[in-house]
């Protein structure tokens, strides 16, 4: 059963990958953009789960604390991860993002929460890297600046997994529902992301950001409610799995099905002809996903 719930939060995940690519051609990638995204997505988030929880939402001083982590690290990388779109390397930070969301998990997983070491498993992770990188590998030009920021990408969305586990996981003090923690890391973005937005708007910089229209405020409206429905539900599923999968099994999984899944996604939705390079390495990301079963 996990492991369809599993499946499931990977379907969802790549669906809002979507749902964020297209949030992004209208709104553009500035950082005020990004912000905005985000503190309108935790609000919808926390009142969507709210609502489905019977508007009930409990909480815990150390729920709220990783709630609150949780957030900030996100928070952290999508404000990276806009500098770094904003230079047009869109692969490159998918790259680090991804690799870092299952890397850190895994060996976290082995050293500190003695799950059990397997090669099969090693060998299904080394082919999802892999198939990661062999699509990007000649299409980026790293200087130093730019090798930072990814570097700051990829420790940060692997140890946002971790916080979730650690979460799902603790026996020692009390935790809410993973409904409950949506909520909460819902109402944690929407403020943290809101408050930048406001010191970010008030700069010089970004007073030139993109001027919406009535149409567009209200299809970036629906896009980050979309998102917030189908990217909270991917969460909840992805906590509920995490009381009960090992981290080495849980995230690389994830991971390699959302890129199978984000790759039919850009295919079916945004008709791009994949390349023979990145054929091969669905291919081998199938392959060392199945090899987590």
């Amino acid at each position: 059963m996990y492991y369809l719930l599993l499946l499931a939060a990977a379907l969802l995940l790549a669906f809002d990958f979507a749902v964020n690519k297209l949030y992004q051609k209208i709104a553009g990638t500035k950082i005020s953009a990004g912000l905005l995204f985000n503190s309108l997505w935790g609000l919808f988030t926390a009142i969507i789960f709210l609502a489905v929880n019977g508007f009930k939402c409990s909480f815990t001083v150390f729920s709220l604390i990783m709630a609150f982590l949780t957030a900030v690290i996100i928070m952290s990388y999508n404000i990276i991860g806009f500098r770094i779109l904003k230079n047009g390397s869109m692969a490159l930070y998918t790259l680090f993002l991804m690799t870092g969301g299952m890397t850190v998990p895994y060996i976290w997983g082995l050293l500190f929460l003695d799950e059990t070491f397997s090669w099969l498993r090693t060998i299904g992770l080394l082919l999802i890297i892999i198939a990661i990188v062999l699509p990007n590998i000649d299409k980026q030009r790293l200087d130093v600046k730019n090798l930072i920021m990814c570097a700051a990408v990829f420790i940060l969305n692997g140890f946002s997994s971790v916080v979730g586990k650690i979460h799902q996981t603790e026996m020692v003090y009390e935790t809410v529902s993973a409904m409950d923690f949506v909520v909460l890391a819902g109402i944690m973005r929407f403020l943290i992301a809101g408050i930048a937005y406001i010191f970010v708007r008030l700069t010089k910089k970004e007073q030139k950001s993109v001027e919406f229209t009535g149409k567009k405020i209200l299809l970036c409206g629906m896009l980050i409610v979309g998102s917030a429905v189908v990217g909270g539900m991917s969460q909840v599923f992805n906590l509920i799995s995490a009381s009960h999968l090992p981290a080495t099994v849980l995230y690389p999984f994830l991971t390699g099905g959302s890129i199978i899944l984000s790759a039919i996604a850009g295919i079916t939705f945004f008709k791009e002809r994949p390349s023979k390079s990145v054929i091969f390495g669905i291919g081998l990301c199938f392959v060392g996903t199945v090899m987590f079963l």
